[in-house]
């Protein structure tokens, strides 16, 4: 019945108004999403431009746009110095600020009809009536708190359900400037916070407190643009930064988004439909859609290099959103209003995120059925479908669900159930079978004590370890007590061998695509992509440039170890990974996200070993002091660089000789 009503109303709309319609299929840009892995991919139309907005000459220059309760259309235009308002039909109603405005760049109206309009020129926030009255002015606060230097100059705002005004003013890098009902200056709110990169780390390290006060203070940005939702909450959106492009603030100014949301620093306009959808303007023409948790649903629209298309524009300034959810874009180089709404695939999606954004899983479920047919590709789809099956106790389907969607999370949580409910069905089995061969254990120690009935395969097992190259392999599990006796055999005794140490080399590679690959989900990551040569270059590089600079290092500071050394030593020296990997990668299959911390802890365990066994070898080996270890530590981590550039230069060298080689072949062939 929803659906139907929607598509009915748009019908209405397109015949009733003066609209360039524009078909789903020709939409002259695309639309993309976040697919279940994370990467942006290009999927189906979900909003199309159904055309032009009141296509009156009387819009100049629009710099902001508004949509009240009713649906009233709010148009600060800088050029003509009014407010134009028209009803949802496109007509205009009335004009606002004429004659008293002097450059509104922003306008807001309240839940009682007020108007506030931010008029840069005047540096004033002006408050008129619905009906256009003008009724008071707020120019820059008297209050010391406010600063005397600071500049007042007002490009948008915005108000709260307690009447609070918030102020976005040009460069204000303490934030936004929040007023009282009569304009009495409450103080600063939401600033924005700076990034510190290395040279200003290093600057802060070199530098005294003498030179820290001549030096020009790093200030944050400022915010650009607001928005205040049905509950209040105000959004920000803030150009020339990366990191908390578009802020949710909450009442103590915290964002609740992730700080990563976007890497997009060019935002101009914010605007929240009711369901808390997050839609923002860029000063490409790009439209992005966001849902209430911060999550990347939807870009679409673009720029207009000529075509002069519905959908792209040349200078967008501003965008809003009413109830039924049509999108409403300025172009101010135009002097124009574009009108978007939901395609069918969209409007699935939207139906989808209101009744999950309302925690009503299941009832959503029939949504995101629709929208994975659609796409299955569609990340969010896949989070809501295993939430969904979560809900109604369906562990094995939300688990697959989960999977796809890379929900660790979630993944985890179904899982934990699966793992109760196996647990009260087979732990009893279990038990009863560890009993039993515990007993089976016992009896066998016993008849072989009376019978020696384990002597044949005792001798075969002594035999196969009394082989040489059996022998030198499992010398390795000497390391884990004694690596400094062990060094000492090697380079002395010859306890290990080049056979030896090849083999271990190739167990190492096995190990780790066994680890790489059957890891546990909860902690596997970065196996899209990889190929076997990838892999094997990227267990093998680090280890050859390493034998190769430390050889030539330790030669150089009369180091007593051969590069034979050095290659049985080093490889020796990874005994903990090779033993304990294994059983770590089964062990991640069986733990959730409660119990990480053993996996995660036993992991760098294993590393810190080897790195402390690999610290032995080298001075063990070469016979230096710890000092001397160190230096010849550090010394080959530069060496290891230097060789990297070497390999670089060489390549590039190559290419530009075959590529020469190459055009003169083809300029012979060309010729003869």
């Amino acid at each position: 019945m929803k659906n139907g009503l929607i598509a009915l109303f748009c019908t209405w709309f397109i015949l009733l108004f003066p609209l360039q319609a524009s078909a789903a299929g020709s939409v002259p840009y695309k639309t993309e999403t976040m697919s279940a892995d994370g990467n942006v991919i290009e999927t189906q139309t979900a909003y199309m431009p159904i055309g032009l907005f009141a296509d009156n000459s009387d819009i100049v220059k629009p710099e902001d746009i508004f949509i009240d309760k009713k649906n009233h259309v709010y148009i600060a235009d800088a050029e003509a110095k009014k407010i134009l308002v028209f009803d949802e039909s496109g007509k205009q109603i009335h004009v606002i600020g004429e004659g008293d405005l002097e450059e509104p760049t922003g306008v807001f109206v309240d839940s009682d009809g007020k108007v506030f309009v931010a008029d840069y020129k005047r540096e004033q926030i002006v408050t008129f009536s619905e009906k256009g009255k003008l009724q008071d002015t707020f120019g820059k606060p008297d209050s010391p708190l406010f600063g005397k230097k600071s500049p007042f100059l007002p490009q948008k705002v915005g108000v709260d359900k307690r009447g609070n005004i918030f102020v976005i003013g040009e460069g204000s890098t303490n934030g936004i400037i929040q007023l009282g009902h009569d304009g009495t200056f409450l103080g600063y709110y939401g600033v924005n916070t700076t990034q510190n990169s290395l040279k200003s780390f290093l600057q802060n390290l070199i530098t005294s407190d003498e030179q820290k006060k001549r030096m020009f203070l790093k200030t944050p940005p400022a915010p650009g643009n607001i928005a205040i939702d049905e509950r209040g909450l105000i959004y920000t959106i803030t150009e020339g930064t990366k990191q908390e492009v578009i802020k949710k603030l909450n009442v103590a100014g915290q964002n609740l988004l992730p700080p990563d949301i976007s890497d997009i620093g060019s935002f101009k306009d914010i605007t929240i439909d009711p369901n808390g959808n997050i839609f923002v303007l860029n000063e490409g023409g790009k439209i992005v859609q966001f849902d209430s948790y911060g999550n990347m649903l939807f870009s679409f629209a673009g720029k207009d290099e000529g075509s002069n298309r519905l959908g792209l524009f040349q200078q967008p300034t501003g965008i809003a959103v009413n109830d039924s959810g049509l999108l409403y874009v300025t172009d101010g180089e135009r002097g124009t209003v574009q009108i978007f709404h939901a395609s069918a695939f969209g409007q699935k999606v939207n139906e989808g995120i209101a009744l999950y954004k309302e925690g009503l899983y299941v009832e959503s479920q029939r949504y995101w059925r629709e929208v994975l047919r659609m796409n299955t590709s569609f990340g969010l789809a896949h989070t809501a479908m295993g939430e969904s099956l979560y809900k109604q106790q369906k562990y094995e389907e939300a688990l697959e669900e989960y999977r796809v969607a890379e929900d660790r999370g979630g993944y985890s949580n179904a899982f934990w159930e699966i793992r109760q409910m196996w647990m009260k069905e087979h732990l009893s089995k279990v038990f009863l079978i560890l009993a039993a061969l515990l007993i089976v254990r016992i009896l066998l120690k016993y008849a072989d004590r009376k019978k020696n009935i384990l002597k044949g395969v005792r001798e075969k097992r002594d035999r196969i370890k009394g082989a040489v190259l059996v022998k030198q392999l499992l010398y390795m599990t000497k390391f884990l007590k004694h690596p400094i006796d062990s060094f000492y055999y090697i380079k002395k005794e010859h306890a290990a061998s080049v056979t030896s140490a090849s083999i271990l080399y190739v167990v190492l590679l096995i190990e780790y695509l066994i680890a790489k690959y059957l890891t546990g989900f909860i902690f596997r990551s970065g196996t899209e992509g990889s190929t076997l040569f990838l892999e094997v270059a990227t267990v093998f590089s680090p280890i050859l440039l390493f034998l190769i600079a430390n050889y030539l290092v330790s030669t150089i500071t009369d180091g007593e170890g051969t590069f034979k050394q050095i290659y049985i030593g080093t490889i020796y020296s990874l005994a903990p990974y090779l033993l304990f990997i294994l059983p770590l990668t089964l062990i991640s299959n069986v733990l959730t996200f409660n119990e990480s911390f053993i996996y995660v802890f036993s992991i760098r365990i294993t590393y810190a070993w080897c790195l402390l066994i690999l610290f032995f070898m080298i001075k063990e080996i070469h016979n230096f002091s710890i000092s001397e270890t160190i230096r010849n530590i550090f010394v080959t981590l530069f060496g290891m660089v230097i060789l990297v550039l070497v390999l670089f230069v060489v390549y590039v060298l190559l290419d530009q000789v075959y590529e020469f080689v190459y055009s003169i072949i083809q300029e012979v062939i060309l010729r003869v």
